[in-house]
């Protein structure tokens, strides 16, 4: 069993062994990668964009510096545990959360299958996503990416709550801010994590 903080670096271990074996991008497919991700940005209304950007900077304070101490405050006082309760009624869920490496609470649900859910730290802001398999995820965000009660339900609880339940499209938008290690951080790196590279 790997507790959260080894995890977190055999991540980063991989990643850094990955980064130094792999020939350094091209620049067509650099440029095709920041186009997509601001293409992707237009999936989000502006209204929304500018209420993300309010959270974002309210949570780090400085965007070229960005701190994490909002996520050891969140971590302490358990903001969803009442969300948490109502899944509980709906799955098994398990704790997965590892703020060493995020900046979410992290729950598998366990019910003819596997699926995630990612509470943002920063804001009210989740993922939901069905895991096909070790390595591929399925965004669920609105009721066409549905495909039983069970994740209509779940994204019902959420939406309900008051969260923005996203998908891989807004996750994949660029935004403005710098972390070590991450060449072009995406809302997914603002919202949940900081460390891992969105692919």
């Amino acid at each position: 069993m790997v507790d959260g903080r080894q995890r977190c670096g055999l991540i980063l271990t991989s990643r850094a062994r990955y980064t130094r074996t792999q020939p350094a991008p091209n620049t067509l497919m650099s440029e095709m990668k920041k186009r997509n991700s601001a293409d992707a940005k237009l999936s989000w209304p502006w209204q929304a964009w500018d209420e993300l950007m309010q959270n974002v900077r309210i949570a780090y304070e400085d965007l070229r510096n960005p701190r994490r101490a909002f996520a050891l405050t969140a971590a302490r006082q358990q903001p969803y545990r009442d969300l948490i309760g109502a899944l509980g009624a709906m799955a098994s869920v398990t704790d997965d959360t590892d703020i060493n490496c995020d900046v979410c609470f992290t729950y598998m649900l366990e019910l003819d299958g596997l699926f995630f859910v990612r509470l943002s730290m920063v804001g009210p802001y989740v993922t939901f996503a069905r895991s096909h398999d070790e390595r591929a995820v399925k965004f669920i965000h609105s009721h066409a990416t549905c495909s039983s009660d069970f994740e209509r339900d779940v994204l019902r609880l959420l939406m309900t709550r008051g969260f923005r339940v996203l998908s891989d499209v807004q996750l994949a938008a660029a935004i403005d801010l710098t972390f070590p290690g991450i060449e072009h951080a995406k809302v997914y790196n603002a919202l949940f994590s900081p460390e891992e590279e969105w692919s």
